[in-house]
């Protein structure tokens, strides 16, 4: 089922999109990989799953989980759920496990959609670190992306990948980071999504 998911998806984005993936040689072959991306659109998932080769296992709000339809889906694509008010240890416990049995763990840090650099809210988006105490306990390597879309109708859209240069944590962060600096390191790694095609406006 995941195999044709991927195969009407592809057919979709590429027959009746403008779908392009930049820096493909960018993602590692094997090992463990925690993908981290910007977040505009529940189309986020798809587009990753087709500009990634490998499978990636996402963390997903838990109120995906809640409707049976989409419920049926994000399963289908390997997700879990995750509480995004609180420290939810399972969601942990299943990121850190996906990452153990060396499979792509994919996050999406900003914890909401952003468009233009806010939230639904009109708020700017508060990252949330856990990210950086899972590649921090896993020592995966970090593989950020950044998704991109110029939408005309539900067809015919520009959708554009990025892939950057995959890093470890320490190496980023001598030294490691503290539990008080995991907010600032977190943004500060978000940083290397927004940089991604920066020339697109």
């Amino acid at each position: 089922m995941y195999k044709f998911a991927r195969f009407v998806f592809t057919i979709y984005c590429h027959l009746f999109n403008r779908f392009r993936v930049y820096g493909r040689e960018n993602e590692p072959i094997e090992g463990p990989v925690i993908v981290y991306a910007n977040h505009q659109s529940m189309f986020d998932i798809f587009a990753l799953n087709l500009a990634i080769k490998r499978h990636i296992n996402f963390m997903a709000k838990a109120s995906l989980f809640k409707v049976p339809i989409i419920k049926s889906v994000v399963k289908l694509y390997g997700a879990f759920p995750v509480d995004r008010e609180k420290a939810d240890l399972s969601a942990i416990k299943n990121a850190l496990k996906t990452l153990k049995s060396e499979h792509i763990l994919g996050i999406f840090p900003e914890g909401t959609r952003v468009k233009n650099g806010l939230t639904k809210d009109g708020k700017a988006p508060e990252i949330k670190p856990g990210f950086v105490m899972i590649a921090q306990k896993s020592k995966a390597t970090m593989l950020p992306v950044r998704i991109y879309y110029k939408r005309l109708f539900f067809l015919f859209n520009d959708i554009r990948v990025y892939i950057g240069k995959p890093f470890l944590i320490e190496d980023e962060f001598e030294g490691g980071v503290p539990s008080e600096d995991m907010a600032k390191a977190g943004d500060r790694l978000m940083q290397k999504v927004y940089n991604l095609g920066s020339e697109t406006k």
